[in-house]
């Protein structure tokens, strides 16, 4: 889409005999999005959300597609679950590894490519071929990137599907909620290092988890469908009230929330979306908690810029020393 703003996350810290002593962090996001297809079947909707998100766009695609489903009394079968399960197993290989490529010596940048361009192969068809096994390949080096994490994890408030009802209740009563999305005496996490039990801000947690899902989404694509393509674990969705459903997918980045209304002929009222980074990056979140006492290594910027890389934004990131001017 020509001239399409994603939006950003504005980080600005202070510095104290080398400590961050105060930060804020502003998420300045399109919220609005999906509710600018209001009016197109749900079909087109869909293919429409899942072009426009470069970054977990099929988690977006499937978020609206089962949310969608619910509130239409639409039933997914089995078959199409299955499709969606190897979809989303295939995105979440191909998210993690380009972020863990980072890390990769410069001979295995040729493995690497070969093993993106299978897991994206997979996740536009929902067909999970013998070329996975050149994902296989790829991430049996990837330990040999990662550095050493500590003995236990730091148990992070970890958003979860427990979760789903006051969520649901809060988006329903208030259209701004998914602006700065709360729940009472809670700073909730979000990603793949708080799906395994880990805090982003455990220097090496993240590329850890992403290591530890990817290998597990290898499986499924290996193992094909699965029984009757079961989506516990990554996909939950139901009706809320007339003509209105929601949808919450593990996506790779953190938990995401799709409501849709949907009219009697199939076409998308309105919907409304929260996505992980405002989870991540609220102005009191992980991550602004994280970054206060933060002592960064070498350029301040950089180092917090490495910082908020750790919590999976999925939009890009200015750091900026305060008095500083935005660039």
């Amino acid at each position: 889409m020509s001239g399409f703003d994603p939006g950003r996350v504005t980080v600005r810290f202070s510095l104290d005999n080398g400590v961050v002593t105060a930060a804020s962090v502003r998420s300045a996001r399109p919220l609005s999005l999906v509710s600018s297809f209001a009016g197109r079947p749900v079909e087109q909707a869909v293919e429409a959300v899942g072009l426009v998100n470069a970054v977990c766009g099929v988690s977006h695609a499937a978020a609206l597609t089962f949310a969608a489903a619910a509130a239409g009394h639409r039933l997914i079968t089995g078959e199409e679950a299955a499709r969606w399960r190897v979809r989303l197993a295939a995105e979440r290989v191909a998210e993690h590894l380009r972020e863990l490529v980072r890390l990769a010596p410069v001979a295995a940048f040729p493995i690497v490519r070969d093993a993106l361009e299978a897991a994206r192969k997979a996740a536009r068809t929902g067909i999970a071929g013998d070329d996975v096994r050149t994902i296989g390949a790829a991430f049996g080096l990837v330990p040999e990137w990662l550095p050493a994490l500590p003995e236990h994890p730091s148990q992070p408030d970890a958003l979860t599907s427990a979760d789903d009802d006051a969520i649901v209740a809060a988006v329903e009563a208030d259209a701004e909620f998914s602006a700065r999305p709360s729940l009472p005496g809670r700073q909730p996490e979000s990603g793949p290092a708080a799906r395994l039990g880990w805090s982003a801000s455990v220097p090496g947690a993240t590329d850890a988890a992403r290591l530890v899902e990817a290998e597990e989404a290898l499986g499924v694509l290996l193992g094909g469908a699965g029984k009757e393509g079961d989506l516990a674990g990554w996909l939950t969705a139901s009706r809320t009230q007339n003509h209105t459903g929601y949808a919450s997918v593990e996506s790779p980045r953190g938990r995401l929330y799709y409501f849709a209304v949907v009219q009697g002929d199939g076409r998308l009222r309105d919907a409304r979306v929260v996505a992980p980074t405002e989870w991540n990056f609220h102005p009191d979140g992980p991550f602004a908690r994280a970054l206060v006492g933060f002592r960064p290594d070498g350029d301040a910027v950089a180092a917090i810029a490495r910082l908020a890389a750790q919590f999976s934004p999925c939009v890009a990131v200015d750091v900026v020393p305060e008095g500083a001017t935005d660039a």
